[in-house]
């Protein structure tokens, strides 16, 4: 298992990385692969197992696609830490952000990210997040409420509307209709478009339906954030720090002149609700739908955590977070072998090596952390759904970027606490209730079927059957 390597010591193969830059050789096509001219067949055909075994010879490698030119991936903690954490200046998000988001603190860098991230940070402390458990239960009973003995659910959908009802309910403070909210719910789902990977790969200047399904999609959530600002306009609380929700929390600040004012005009406070319900909803989407899938598919975790969920008085509550192991290794184990951000893209800022290999300046960077998290250098039988891998002191032993589903370094995910929160709760309050059984077919290997959007999603359409307990 490799050590933390901070700037200036070597990397995995033994080079400094701020040495011989000018004169190292491109990183290589993988000698296992297609010629780079098919690159683009293996990409848009098996856009995850074509990553994987790109990355099957070496921690980095370059892929030809079709209208983009090179990409590069790298495979190993040591170079996930590098562009998050101990050289982040020569890294920056890729312009596809921007066009998609605006300026939301998903795409902004430098100090306006830095102004951003503390202005929204009092919302997504560890007290304030914990604030949120009693509504986030509110919200997922009056769902589950609904399911039916020997119903079949396509659980991605239902829990896709779960995560946004959570999301408005709490963090938005505007509570969707069950049955109603269609428009934004669909456009929420629509966000995903733009990084289709049949468009995704595809040159930004070409037109594509689902580049127009994303920008639709994006107005109608951009003109139902105007009609909640101007509902928080008057109203908005003389003491920001007292905000209940988060849009409050910024129209407080603007109008207390607590920041700087460019920050917080009605464009940029759109744009950072059209981040939050892309961010926001997609990450528990994804963890809930595969956690409920390991657990259809792994009935001795399924006892365990029957019995565990069954030993609470009633629906869980944050004084229950604690006797809750059992279903917190389930989520943590979840998102190691299915995580929301399966690759984390970047542009390098100028030329940078990798184990001896170089990566040339404004280059899109692929930081490959399915991979990593499925590297045997650092995991036991890592293919394994494992819960219990996470009983002992493996955190503590691992690399600190061996586990990074949220990312890592300074722009961690804001609303990773939250998130983790969220799907706890969620399982475990569904869970006093049902249990749902897997209708769907795995592939050979065993795994459920996926889909490699912008995220990593389950195939549409993928049945579930509730059993009430």
């Amino acid at each position: 298992m490799s050590s933390d390597t901070d700037q200036g010591e070597q990397t995995v193969d033994g080079t400094n990385p701020s040495e011989g830059t000018a004169d190292a050789p491109l990183a290589p096509y993988p000698p296992n692969l297609d010629p780079p001219w098919l690159h683009f067949r293996g990409l848009m055909t098996d856009l995850i197992g074509f990553g994987e075994r790109a990355l099957a010879t070496r921690d980095v490698c370059r892929m030809r696609i079709l209208g983009r030119g090179d990409q590069f991936v790298v495979g190993h903690p040591d170079h996930l830490k590098r562009a998050l954490v101990t050289e982040r200046e020569k890294f920056r998000k890729s312009q596809d952000f921007r066009i998609a988001f605006g300026e939301g603190l998903l795409t902004v860098e430098g100090a306006e990210w830095q102004r951003q991230r503390e202005a929204m940070q009092p919302l997504f402390t560890r007290d304030s997040v914990l604030g949120y458990a009693d509504g986030i239960v509110e919200q997922v009973q009056r769902r589950v409420d609904r399911w039916t003995d020997g119903q079949r659910l396509d659980l991605q959908r239902e829990f896709t509307d779960l995560a946004l009802d959570v999301l408005f309910a709490t963090v938005l403070g505007r509570e969707l209709d069950l049955d109603g909210d269609r428009r934004l719910r669909e456009s929420a789902e629509h966000l995903h478009d733009w990084f289709q990977p049949t468009s995704y790969l595809l040159p930004e200047w070409m037109p594509t339906p689902a580049r127009r399904r994303f920008k639709s999609a994006k107005r109608t959530l951009e003109a139902e954030a105007e009609r909640l600002l101007d509902e928080r306009a008057g109203d908005a609380p003389a003491d920001p720090t007292d905000a209940e929700d988060l849009l409050s929390l910024l129209v407080g600040l603007r109008e207390a002149g607590a920041v700087d004012s460019g920050m917080l005009t009605d464009e940029r406070l759109r744009d950072q609700m059209v981040t939050i319900v892309f961010a926001g909803h997609d990450t528990t989407t994804t963890t809930l739908t595969f956690s409920c899938w390991a657990l259809a598919n792994h009935p001795e975790v399924r006892e365990r955590f029957h019995a565990e969920i069954d030993a609470l008085d009633g629906p869980p509550t944050v004084d229950d977070l604690d006797t809750l192991p059992v279903t917190e290794r389930i989520v943590t184990e979840t998102l190691r072998l299915y995580p929301p951000v399966y690759t984390l893209p970047r542009l390098t800022t100028e030329s940078v090596v990798f184990d001896g290999y170089r990566v040339p300046e404004d280059e899109l960077l692929g930081l490959a952390i399915r991979h990593v998290h499925r590297d045997p250098r650092f995991y036991d039988d890592p293919e394994q759904f494992r819960p219990s891998r996470w009983d002992g002191d493996l955190r503590s032993d691992l690399h600190d970027f061996a586990y990074a589903p949220f990312g890592g370094g300074p722009r961690i995910c804001i609303g990773r606490q939250f998130a983790l929160l969220e799907a706890k709760l969620t399982l475990a309050t569904l869970g006093r209730q049902y249990e749902l059984g897997w209708l769907g077919e795995n592939d050979a290997n065993g795994e459920p079927p996926v889909s490699p959007e912008m995220t990593l999603r389950m195939e549409p359409g993928q049945e579930f059957l509730v059993t009430e307990r």
